[in-house]
């Protein structure tokens, strides 16, 4: 009697082997360090790399091509730190677009990038230098009248 409903058994453990297969297949491969990220970049393939730098973590991930250029997803996954004004930013994305062969961090070429990511980094490089700006007014007539 336990093998009566072997056959449906069988063709669900198939089914579940058979999608378990495909997601691992097209699941982008995770780079642990910046040199593999580097390499699948500048063959635009796909992979996912956290790059943990003083300021934040950023997620890259390489989507793929698109107009002959290399298409890279950068989200800020957290501001630390360092710079509290990214706080507001966190979680938030871009997209970055690459000529084939070209490879570096995405967030330092904002000219590359657009989405509400790349908005939010300038709003804050704007304010960082307006207060730069005010707080040296001085110095800065002085080095233009020399």
């Amino acid at each position: 009697m336990h093998f009566r409903y072997m056959r449906e058994v069988t063709a669900i453990l198939i089914l579940f082997v058979t999608v378990l297969a495909l997601y691992l297949t097209y699941l982008p491969p995770v780079c642990e360090d910046y040199t593999c990220f580097e390499v699948r970049m500048a063959n635009c393939k796909s992979a996912i790399f956290i790059n943990e730098e003083d300021e934040g973590s950023w997620k890259y991930e390489i989507i793929g091509t698109t107009q002959n250029t290399c298409s890279i997803e950068v989200t800020l996954l957290s501001a630390k730190n360092v710079d509290l004004s990214l706080r507001a930013y966190e979680g938030s994305e871009m997209r970055c677009y690459y000529d084939i062969g070209v490879t570096g961090y995405p967030e330092k070429n904002l000219a590359a990038c657009h989405g509400p990511l790349k908005e939010g980094l300038q709003s804050v490089v704007i304010e960082k230098l307006y207060k730069y700006i005010v707080t040296n007014i001085d110095e800065i007539n002085e080095n233009l009248l020399i």
